[in-house]
């Protein structure tokens, strides 16, 4: 079987227990065909019999005349089992959180055990069609460990010849397994997972949501790599990085002209922007940023895990480290804008600064003449959330300006708590009329003020709170380059103390 290409296996079974067995022989027997190992089969085995056992039990009522649908897809680095059903109506946020510092409370624990077998859990509603659980699970024996430890000694040497001629060009599959070995090298595992993943990577491209470039010497040897990441393809802003340049190669000013390639390449697509997080304990990285004609836009404070290791830049870092975030305006047509009254100055400030054309609205009487581009989300937008395992954090996106939204947004902070996630960034549309109602509703939920990203949701501004879940954060150890993002910290911090 060419596992590069996707595969797709369907059962369709009756709403019973009595069948379960068999469902679960089918999900498992697929994982061993695309390749998983024993151990990785078993956690699918385990997902998969705790979600089948709600459906049938709760959405299907163990009632034989029902049914539901099994989907095994193999793509190229993970594997999804799709269960599919048009039974009873469910809510993930009913089931109780399950504690496992209280293991004499069950509550919750179904779905607990099913969040922790699999690598990421989505609930889908199909409206007529039903709804759909849908559980995922990277293959490990693709990740660049593994592979390395197969492949020992036939990996290629680091050159000890010093490179004096390199040049750029466009990403290419044959360079993923290198791009994924520079990135090991540079962040050990504390990058973000698709990286260590070289089939990801060549999906990711294939796909629009990564560009990369490749720096490589006269024998087309890699040297280093950098992209411009989307979020969704058709978003019209971009995130700058991905940057990694093998620590041999760090004297030839590659990364300063992958840059100046990649933002020249953001304009002649026509892209608005481009932005990029640049760690906070040194200030290398922003300096760069700022030549670049970047502005700081806001503070993310705790992003990334203790235990990053920049290797030979600045060593372990000291705390969790917080991140500069940094925007490059392109083009900027007129928005009108409705910040809470009390970070309206802080955000004018930062929008004036990149010549970002705004207007301040009237939340009480919208003109959709000022808004021409203004859309109803529907309801899958209206509100998400994600976890970031390796970062432990997480990102609540809102583009619902109805103030019932933040009991949903409440709920979503219960939970990602009680999981220890250490911070929470919720990005709220800035563009729509009942933006400062609800920032000011979820500010007294214990959320404060982090920043703005322009363009940053489906080409809309978005306002950026955040909450720190018991995590300390020393001010003092966040070094920065320029003084207005010194400014800007400060007020992040006067905003934190209330």
């Amino acid at each position: 079987m060419n596992k590069s290409r996707p595969v797709k296996l369907k059962l369709i079974l009756p709403g019973n227990m009595a069948f379960l067995e068999i469902a679960l022989t089918f999900i498992v027997n697929s994982a061993n065909v695309f390749g998983f190992s024993k151990s990785e089969s078993s956690q699918i085995r385990l997902a998969s019999e705790e979600a089948l056992a709600s459906i049938i039990l709760n959405a299907l009522n163990d009632n034989p005349d029902e049914e539901y649908t099994v989907i095994c897809r193999r793509l190229p680095t993970r594997m999804e089992v799709v269960l599919q059903d048009k039974g009873m109506p469910f809510s993930p946020d009913e089931i109780p959180d399950y504690n496992p510092e209280a293991p004499d409370k069950v509550d919750g624990l179904s779905m607990y055990l099913l969040k922790h077998s699999v690598d990421e859990v989505q609930f889908r509603n199909l409206g007529r069609n039903g709804k759909e659980t849908a559980l995922i699970k990277n293959i490990g024996s693709t990740r660049i460990d593994r592979i390395l430890e197969k492949q020992k000694g036939k990996s290629k040497a680091e050159a000890t010849v010093p490179v004096t001629e390199w040049h750029l060009r466009p990403f290419a599959p044959v360079d993923a397994l290198e791009i994924s070995r520079c990135a090991y090298q540079t962040y050990g595992y504390s990058y973000e997972p698709y990286i260590y993943y070289p089939e990801r990577i060549t999906e990711m491209n294939q796909s629009g949501e990564l560009k990369s470039m490749v720096a490589v010497d006269e024998n087309d040897d890699l040297l280093a790599h950098f992209a411009l990441k989307f979020y969704h393809p058709e978003d019209p802003i971009a995130e700058a990085g991905v940057a990694f340049v093998k620590p041999a190669y760090r004297r030839l000013a590659i990364f300063s002209e992958m840059c100046r390639d990649a933002f020249a390449r953001a304009k002649e697509q026509g892209l608005q922007g481009v932005y990029g997080r640049a760690v906070t304990s040194h200030p290398l990285s922003q300096k760069k940023l700022v030549d670049f004609n970047f502005i700081s836009c806001g503070v993310l404070l705790g992003l990334f895990p203790s235990d990053v290791n920049f290797k030979g830049l600045t060593g372990k870092t000291v705390q969790k480290e917080s991140s500069l975030l940094m925007y490059l305006p392109i083009k900027s047509p007129v928005r009108t804008i409705y910040p809470p009254a009390r970070h309206q100055e802080i955000i004018n400030g930062i929008f004036a600064r990149g010549a970002i054309g705004v207007s301040a609205g009237d939340s009480g009487e919208v003109n959709p003449k000022n808004n021409p581009e203004r859309f109803e989300a529907p309801d899958t937008l209206k509100l998400s959330y994600s976890r970031m395992e390796v970062f432990n954090t997480a990102d609540i996106i809102c583009y619902s300006g109805e103030e019932k939204i933040v009991d949903e947004i409440h709920a979503a902070k219960k939970r990602l708590c009680i999981e220890h996630t250490d911070v929470l960034y919720l990005f709220l549309d800035l563009e729509n009329p009942g933006c400062a109602i609800i920032a000011e509703a979820c500010e007294a939920l214990g959320f404060f003020f982090s920043g703005v990203l322009p363009y940053g949701m489906h080409g809309r501004h978005a306002l950026i709170l955040q909450y720190l879940n018991n995590l300390e954060i020393d001010y003092e150890k966040i070094k920065l380059y320029e003084p207005y993002a010194q400014k800007l910290l400060n007020y992040v911090s006067a905003c934190e103390q209330g």
